[in-house]
């Protein structure tokens, strides 16, 4: 039988089987490749297909050993076709939809789940939370096409195929969801905790494979992104729209946006930053005192809700928007589902019992089995009753089962008790992070506090962070569908939100991906591969592109403070990809740095002619170049020169070993790339001595500087000007200076020189800039 998929056509054999797969007059099938549109499976093993048949829009598969037939409604569409499972036998245990393939492996986009070969597109979509991704963890053993390597390495994980809806292969490519029954009691493996998360069966409509559906469709690869457009339009899923556009072709998209705590006590001050950066979106990393029940923090919002709403409106009223940071169902141990009297829906894994009756003191006890106590944990605790109780150490017992010894009573405020002989006990799951989690019906009331606070509030920006811990649950994928989507329904206005994680459903909903963990890097080397990769990962599943967090600091005792070519960096890279990102600057810090009105007017000029995409695609490949450095000079609000620039490796110089008062110096060797020029510097001064007439001098000149620089101070040099600042940039005292030092082009020597006293010899260290010719922009 033939079924038209778009501008492609499917033919399925009486064995169920794709026989072909063609896009106009043409095959975009490999040859001699299995290739299924759904196969079946129950306890483990695989269900026979019998006979497939075809009554008007309806396909039935017959099963081997099996009375009930699978029904499928088929509906041809316009530009794709919809499969919806009808009715299903009770005892399935899994429906697999592929693995389909095809000829075509140019671009898979792994977790949208479209090819592209040629002109030509190809590409599944599942219609609802239930239909996931990927193949199913259980059924490893019977997958068809396996691929060795990861079909993404991101900032945050890989992504196996096993999780992808696409994937490639050496002869093209393999499409793939699945559906499960949830309807029964299981067992599942999740990370490291391998099968003793329980999954007790669920009573509601998406539990069953009976609704599972999903949509396929061909066209010419430059429509692809559009006709799912028109999938989301046509099937009820979200697509969500700002300002009348569709956000995944809207530029809004892809804002960049300022991250900084705010509060009652500062919202003013922190606008006003963020409108000097150009930001139109304020967001709070940390806001909640507790996570469960999201309480927000009493220091920022002293009346809860109302002062959040309060921000928001004075927001609003100065044309910015605000949003904050979750880590999805991520459970502190100060929230009242922990303490005083613990939610009994709090994840457990498996449960064991008690071998002894136990007092309220008594530290060490014994249980009957293992299970999930052969997995130490952050936390390491468990329940028995209303107390929750943490172990130090789990080993086998010489006389009978396992002990648990130096067990912390009573733990997380909750009340220590006596618990008779075969009492359950019930090891929580728990993360690095000191959290716990809910089970799936704990998670809903988790959602339903988020959208509560939200439409309360009006905040328009969230990140589903740590969607990980969903998959606690023991329900995997959908865990992580259900949380965002019970979110993303109850909204009553948009909000535009992101997540580390893209998932194939939740690709509809979110607006785009972030991630944070710049700390511990300087801005070049933090997560500069991974931010790279992830660019073409976003391009191949047709996703708004993001760079991540970068981070703006202080001086402290492991980097020096954020520079103009710092900043710059970032944002060469942010225009050369077309990317957003997002700019963590605390409220300390942007009340520290001396140089924040430049930096954030920097960021402000450069957004704006990414924005309005000024910038022409031949000059976007040299800026997305990691080892590139530019300077953005403003002229007037219409015209910009964009200049190359070079920045030295540190000349050093150590001044430790020298006399007090005898004359230190270097000589160097620097390459000036472009043509002659004046110099320009920046000059730390590390120890706890100072220096004093400071010069420079090349074969074309010498320079002087009228300065007294001490251990912890820089001097700065644009070719005009000379100041003396802090660690922090700010300006001590304005330098005189003579002379000249011009730069010639090529490799030349250059020589430093100066006096120094103080307590010991310090370290000098300086850094040369130089500049090309500039590229005219225009607004």
């Amino acid at each position: 039988m033939k079924i038209r998929i778009g501008e492609g056509e499917l033919k399925l054999l009486g064995n169920g089987q794709i026989e072909e797969l063609s896009f106009r007059d043409g095959s975009i099938f490999p040859k001699g490749q299995f290739s299924w549109l759904i196969r079946a499976f129950r306890d483990g093993k695989e269900v026979g297909i019998r006979l497939v048949d075809r009554e008007k829009e309806r396909i039935l598969y017959h099963w081997e050993k099996t009375e009930e037939p699978l029904v499928m409604q088929v509906t041809e569409k316009e530009t794709y076709t919809v499969f919806t499972v009808l009715e299903c036998p009770d005892s399935f245990d899994f429906l697999e939809i592929g693995p389909i393939v095809t000829s075509l492996n140019e671009v898979v986009g792994d977790v949208i789940g479209v090819v592209q070969g040629g002109m030509v597109a190809i590409g599944i979509q599942a219609l609802n939370v239930k239909t996931l991704a990927g193949f199913p963890y259980e059924l490893k053993d019977q997958v068809i096409y396996r691929k060795e390597t990861p079909t993404s390495e991101l900032t945050v994980s890989a992504l196996d195929f096993s999780m992808a809806a696409a994937y490639d292969m050496p002869f093209g490519s393999v499409l793939q969801l699945y559906c499960e029954n949830r309807r029964r009691d299981r067992i599942k493996t999740v990370c490291y905790a391998e099968n003793c998360i329980p999954a007790p069966k669920l009573e509601r409509d998406d539990a069953d494979i009976k609704g599972c559906s999903f949509a396929l469709f061909a066209c010419e690869k430059e429509a692809a992104l559009a006709v799912i457009g028109e999938i989301e339009m046509g099937e009820g899923l979200p697509h969500p729209m700002l300002d009348g556009e569709w956000l995944k072709t809207s530029r809004k998209a892809v804002c960049s946006y300022m991250i900084s705590e705010f509060g009652v006590d500062n919202i003013d001050k922190m606008l006003a930053y963020a409108k000097k950066g150009g930001f139109s979106y304020l967001y709070h990393p940390e806001p909640f005192d507790t996570w469960g029940h999201f309480e927000l923090r009493k220091d920022r919002f002293p009346q809860g809700d109302t002062s959040l709403k309060e921000c928001v409106e004075k927001a609003e009223a100065q044309g910015v928007k605000t949003g904050l940071h979750t880590l999805t169902n991520f459970t502190r141990t100060n929230d009242s589902y922990v303490t005083p009297i613990p939610d009994k829906r709090l994840k457990a894994m498996v449960p064991v019992k008690l071998l002894e009756e136990i007092s309220a003191e008594e530290t060490e006890l014994r249980i009957d089995e293992l299970k999930g106590f052969a997995y130490a944990a952050t936390l390491n605790s468990f329940r028995i009753g209303d107390e929750l109780l943490q172990y130090q150490e789990c080993k086998p017992d010489q006389e009978k089962g396992i002990l648990l010894t130096g067990c912390t009573r009573g733990a997380f405020g909750t009340t220590a008790a006596g618990h008779p002989k075969g009492a359950e006990v019930y090891k929580l799951t728990d993360y690095p992070y000191q959290t716990l989690f809910p089970d799936i019906d704990l998670q809903d009331e988790f959602s339903d506090r988020i959208a509560e606070l939200f439409n309360k509030t009006g905040l328009n920006q969230i990140s589903f962070d740590g969607q990980e811990g969903c998959e606690w649950t023991g329900e995997g994928e959908y865990a992580v569908n259900r949380f965002a989507m019970r979110c993303y329904e109850q909204f009553d206005h948009l909000v535009l939100n992101d997540a580390s994680r893209l998932h194939h459903f939740l690709w509809h909903m979110n607006t785009r991906m972030n991630w944070g963990e710049p700390w511990g890097k300087s801005m070049r080397t933090g997560q500069v591969e991974g931010r790279i990769k992830n660019q073409k990962f976003f391009e191949k599943n047709l996703f708004p592109k993001m760079l991540g967090w970068f981070l703006i600091r202080k001086a402290n005792r492991r980097f020096e403070a954020s520079t103009l070519m710092d900043i710059e960096w970032a944002l060469s890279e942010a225009a050369g990809f077309d990317a957003g990102f997002s700019m963590s600057i605390s409220e300390n810090v942007l009340d520290s740095l001396g140089n924040i009105d430049i930096l954030l007017e920097a960021i402000k000029n450069w957004e704006r002619l990414r924005f309005e995409n000024r910038f022409p695609d031949e000059l976007k490949e040299e800026l997305r170049k990691p080892e590139t450095e530019w300077h953005l000079k403003k002229v007037d609000d219409h015209h910009f020169e964009l200049y190359p620039m070079a920045v030295s490796q540190p000349f050093v110089c150590d001044l430790l070993e020298m006399q007090p008062g005898q004359p230190g110096g270097a000589d160097w060797y620097f390459e000036n790339c472009f043509e002659e020029q004046p110099l320009k510097f920046q000059m730390r001064v590390e120890g706890y001595g100072f220096i004093e007439k400071v010069q420079f001098y090349t074969k074309k000149g010498l320079i002087k500087f009228d300065a007294t620089v001490k251990g912890g101070q820089y001097l700065l040099f644009d070719g005009e000007e000379a100041w003396v600042t802090d660690r922090n940039f700010n300006r001590q005292e304005k330098v005189e200076y003579t002379g000249s030092c011009p730069l010639v082009k090529g490799k030349d020597s250059f020589s430093f020189g100066c006096t120094f006293g103080g307590e010991e010899g310090p370290e000098v260290s300086v850094q040369v800039i130089t500049q090309g010719e500039a590229y005219h922009i225009m607004r």
